[in-house]
């Protein structure tokens, strides 16, 4: 399992297509420094990476890391097509099987007394995997790698968009629930608690949607998140809050209301623990104020 950390997303840097005969291997190399996705779509890839083995068949995907060593285990024993995708990203990526889930510390960047900073997350793609469609995704890659070759001023865009949506794809794919349990709950659960973030959530009712005893999923999110569901909520509630309070003149009553709290001491209590400002103090920060022009004769 491979996690890449965003924004920005990650780049494509170069696409193409390749045919391997019988008897014919992948290249051999090492420390190239970009993810080298492949898509095989005919025929069979033996692959290794360091001391790892992959047989890449008709309608898997594998991703070489940077920083490792991949090559050929055996030539190709049949005709084999393969896809390949050369991308890379800027803020940095693990491997989630020696690394646990990315988890965002605002205070460490000393971001955390602005209403407009990006939320950095994390992109979990499969290092392996086997498409269920790999008939719209072969159509993808096909679109990706015949993009390359047009105008570049007005194809460039097209072509990153059309390789977040290949990315998006692998992580559909992930098949959490088999590889990482407690992760693909925690998932589920963060997902719950954002839609819900407006309303009262208790326990009971993230257990019952979810149909997991609130304690396991309590669990899991300690393990993924490195946080409890009341915590992760009240993060999510905190900063709308902090966007409802540069943005409009709503009382801190109303604004603790519509984020979800249902008392404003506590809303307060939780803001200044995680914002280090109490709501009014935080609003100041953006308050300006008006110049005074003098009328010109």
């Amino acid at each position: 399992m491979l996690q890449l950390f965003a924004p920005p997303l990650p780049t494509l840097l170069a696409a193409g297509q390749v045919i391997f005969d019988i008897g014919q291997s992948h290249i051999n190399r090492k420390n190239i420094g970009v993810f080298d996705l492949l898509v095989v779509t005919e025929g069979q890839l033996h692959m290794g990476e360091d001391d790892k083995q992959f047989q890449v068949n008709k309608g898997d995907t594998l991703i070489l890391y940077p920083d490792r060593h991949h090559f050929s285990i055996t030539p190709c024993d049949q005709i084999t097509h393969s896809f390949w995708f050369h991308f890379n990203t800027s803020k940095g990526w693990q491997d989630l099987t020696t690394s646990k889930p990315f988890q965002y510390d605002e205070n460490a960047t000393g971001e955390w007394n602005n209403a407009f900073v990006e939320s950095p997350f994390g992109i979990t793609l499969p290092q392996y995997c086997n498409l269920s469609n790999l008939g719209s995704v072969e159509q993808l890659c096909s679109n990706i790698v015949s993009s390359e070759y047009e105008s570049f001023y007005t194809k460039e865009w097209q072509r990153q968009v059309l390789f977040q949506q290949l990315l998006q794809e692998l992580s559909t794919h992930t098949k959490l629930s088999n590889s990482m349990p407690a992760f693909a709950v925690a998932e589920k659960a963060a997902l719950y608690l954002r839609k819900n973030y407006a309303k009262k959530v208790t326990y009971e009712d993230l257990g019952h949607a979810l149909r997991f005893h609130p304690n396991h999923i309590a669990r899991c999110m300690i393990q993924a998140f490195g946080c409890t569901p009341i915590e992760f909520i009240n993060k999510i509630r905190i900063d709308q809050a902090k966007i409802l309070l540069v943005s409009t003149d709503w009382s801190t009553d109303r604004i603790s209301d519509v984020c979800g709290f249902t008392q404003s001491a506590y809303f307060s209590r939780v803001f200044k623990k995680l914002e280090k400002l109490s709501p009014s103090q935080f609003r100041k920060q953006y308050v300006g104020n008006i110049p005074v022009i003098k009328p010109t004769i």
